[in-house]
Formats: structure tokens, C-alpha cells, sequence
């Protein structure tokens, strides 16, 4: 897995949160229903989190604008 110092806007989605940067570690994928993003990231301190987005518009095929990358509807601390 890459680090968190690894990590940028280049090779990850990143995120402010509650006074913290998340990246992500992985690209985000599509949920099985097609509605949603997740994908896991990584704050500083190395604690684990997973990111989900919603799909704003399943009509449109670009990724970079299917959902508001900057926002994500949840973010779960794993641990």
C-alpha cells in the first residue's frame, strides 16, 4: 500500500474532512447498484477510512464529473 507522504492530487483523490486530508488509496469503484463510489484512503497519522460518493447523474460517462469528488456523502473510520 502507498504511503500517505506517496499520495497527491496526481495519484489520488484528496479530501478535506473534519480538519483532516484523506487520500485515497485506491481508485475509487462504482457499488454494485451503480449509485455510488467507494474507495479507501489514509489520513496522515495512518488511520484507514472508507470514502463513498454518490452518483449524480448515472447518465453521464465521464468519471472525473459523475460525482462531486470534493464531497463526499460518507466517510467511515475503519480504524
Amino acid at each position: 500500500m502507498r504511503t500517505f507522504s506517496d499520495l497527491n492530487e496526481f495519484n489520488s483523490t484528496v479530501i478535506e474532512w473534519e480538519g483532516k486530508t484523506l487520500k485515497t488509496t485506491q481508485d475509487p469503484n462504482v457499488t454494485d447498484e451503480g449509485d455510488m463510489y467507494t474507495a479507501p484512503a489514509i489520513d496522515a497519522a495512518g488511520n484507514e477510512y472508507v470514502l463513498v460518493w454518490k452518483v449524480i447523474d448515472p447518465e453521464i460517462t465521464d468519471e472525473s464529473s459523475i460525482c462531486d469528488w470534493d464531497n463526499p456523502v460518507g466517510v467511515t473510520l475503519v480504524k
